[in-house]
């Protein structure tokens, strides 16, 4: 994100609750008609060599209209008007479909569940701008092989360059930072040892929430890294930000700022330098509340493509605006940078909020054609041009010699991108990939009552406790404190303590109760309705947030009132907006409204 990348939920309650759902393929049967002497039909499923005849085809640069492509072993070997089949070809029926290159994603956040999901929407190639740096040796080795896989292939620059504190810090986990000037040749090191394949540092000096790298920083890492050969992206937040970077020698941005119209003057200078920007206008987008997101989520061509995780995150929202990050002026500066000549990418940010992987990705490139590009420009900018800048030989395009990651689409791509979503068919290294997806199911819970406190011990049901639960967890300043309270002749309840403080973006601290060690696999309490529960203490607002486990975004979120009296509250779970009530993993009863002192009592929730 702009200023708060990968999920929000992450920041706010660490990777305890960041819990990701993975989805195992099922053995794919679908069929494909092929041509023999008999021209029998038969299945390609263990086969990458095939024949495609007669097909419109985006090459990653134009659409040209029949053109037959062949597939040996997983490239492509021929792109020819007439290709005629040898004996015991299989051919694909293409008729009323358009074949293009499987999509690049020049912007994501790759963990979880992503290298599955992606590939279901036809994207083959995730661009990782951060993530865990522990596997990219092994998944530099799986991007080579053309074998049978339903996985994306993976570049990333692991790590990102921050100080300490700064952006990239508040996920729960520690990173290596650059502190000073001395550290940057062993960072940048230590990077090509973990695995990267180019470089991102923060770059936000112009901004309060977090300590950023200053210029002489982020310029010692940008010379270091290109002395190394390796390219540098720069995450910013602002015009002068921006501006410095590419006076850096920066390689690109990796967001669009929108704190203001860029100048001309940054135009020319873009040009000179010949960087890309990669918009990330789909955040921008979730950020400023549009509902795009929500309408695709909903969409008959996505839906029942959607993992937990993909739907968690694509539905859920930031919960905060940020000032000065406008979808409209985003749009105006990515049409003003394009027509100046400056490449523009597509990159999603999956999977922060309103994102998805895979899906987002056609999302950005909706974007980017409201923002003045044509369908032909929007599908270079995911395919031959990230491929192009990032020099993948053999991604990005259908030509001689390229992989066969292809997907076939229905619709109209010249004159309306929507249709990108239309997918019929996605081939991975030349074989079909499965698509659909096994659905896990919850279990049901073991009683309703969550809590009613007549015992020391604070056990909930099915393996759920009682714990604190506050913004500390990501390096906010709040704190909370739970005591089982006996002092009241007639009951026992949960008396919670807190301090709410600012220097977090979304400051909370209260209680919860629910299963967040991971792997968390959630409940089913679908066929309850409600959640009751008393309560009583220092008067104000307060907020109910529940959890599933594929958290994603700021938690669904209900407001309710405390008094100095006793009185039960009901919520209905239905207002707990983009919640499935089928994964189900906690609640957290929390002050975070106003900063200050706050003390509350409660008992008897129970789900009805």
């Amino acid at each position: 994100m702009i200023r708060y990348i990968f999920v929000l939920t992450t920041a706010i309650l660490s990777v305890s609750l960041a819990i990701l759902i993975f989805i195992l393929p099922t053995p794919d049967t679908t069929q494909i008609t092929t041509s023999t002497a008999s021209n029998e039909a038969a299945t390609i499923n263990n086969t990458n060599s095939f024949l495609i005849q007669d097909a419109r085809v985006f090459t990653g640069q134009k659409f040209i209209d029949n053109m037959s492509i062949r597939v040996v072993d997983g490239i492509i070997t021929e792109l020819l008007p007439d290709i005629q089949p040898n004996q015991d070809e299989t051919i694909i029926d293409t008729t009323g479909l358009t074949v293009l290159p499987a999509l690049i994603d020049a912007h994501t956040h790759s963990y979880g569940d992503a290298l599955d999901s992606a590939i279901r929407f036809g994207v083959s190639t995730h661009l990782d701008m951060f993530t865990d740096e522990r596997d990219l040796l092994n998944t530099k080795a799986a991007r080579q092989s053309l074998s049978n896989t339903s996985k994306t292939d993976l570049f990333s620059s692991g790590t990102l360059a921050t100080v300490a504190g700064g952006h990239g810090t508040q996920f729960g986990f520690e990173i290596d930072t650059v502190d000073e000037l001395a550290e940057v040749k062993l960072w940048i090191k230590d990077r090509i040892n973990a695995g990267a394949d180019y470089i991102k540092l923060v770059y936000m000096p112009y901004q309060s929430t977090f300590p950023s790298l200053d210029l002489a920083h982020a310029s010692a890492i940008i010379d270091e890294a290109h002395a190394q050969g390796l390219q540098v992206y720069a995450h910013i937040s602002s015009q002068q930000g921006a501006s410095e970077m590419i006076e850096a020698n920066i390689d690109g941005l990796v967001h669009i700022f929108a704190d203001s119209v860029v100048t001309d003057e940054l135009l020319e200078l873009a040009v000179s330098k010949d960087i890309v920007i990669i918009p990330t206008l789909a955040v921008i987008a979730s950020v400023e509340g549009q509902k795009q997101n929500l309408e695709i989520a909903d969409n008959p061509l996505v839906k029942d493509l959607l993992s937990a995780q993909q739907k968690a995150s694509l539905t859920s929202t930031f919960g905060v605006r940020i000032p000065g990050y406008q979808l409209d002026i985003a749009q105006q500066n990515v049409k003003r940078f394009f027509d100046a000549g400056v490449t523009i990418l597509t990159g999603s940010d999956a999977p922060n909020s309103g994102t998805a992987f895979g899906v987002s990705t056609h999302h950005e490139m909706f974007l980017l054609v409201d923002a003045g590009l044509s369908p032909q420009d929007a599908l270079a900018t995911s395919t031959y041009l990230p491929a192009s800048h990032f020099s993948l030989s053999g991604r990005g395009v259908i030509a001689p010699d390229a992989r066969a990651d292809l997907i076939l689409v229905e619709g109209d791509l010249s004159n309306n991108i929507k249709d990108s979503l239309n997918i019929s068919k996605v081939f991975k290294n030349g074989y079909l990939v499965n698509r659909q997806l096994n659905r896990n199911t919850s279990n049901k819970p073991s009683s309703a009552l969550l809590g009613d406190f007549e015992t020391p011990a604070l056990i909930s049901i099915d393996g759920f406790s009682w714990s604190t639960s506050s913004d500390s967890l990501a390096n906010g300043n709040s704190i909370a404190e739970i005591a089982h309270d006996t002092s009241s002749q007639n009951t026992a309840f949960l008396a919670v303590k807190t301090t709410v403080k600012p220097g977090f973006p979304y400051p909370w601290a209260g209680a919860a109760v629910g299963d967040f060690v991971p792997p968390v696999e959630g409940i089913d309490i679908s066929e309850y309705s409600e959640i009751s529960f008393r309560v009583q203490g220092s008067p104000g607002k307060y907020r109910l947030m529940v959890f599933s486990s594929v958290a994603a975004g700021v938690p669904p979120t209900q407001s309710f009132e405390i008094t100095e009296q006793w009185q039960t509250v009901t919520l209905s779970l239905s207002d707990f907006n983009g919640f499935d009530p089928t994964l189900f993993s906690g609640f957290a009863f929390v002050a975070g409204e106003q900063m200050g002192e706050f003390n509350f009592n409660l008992d008897d929730v129970v789900l009805q």
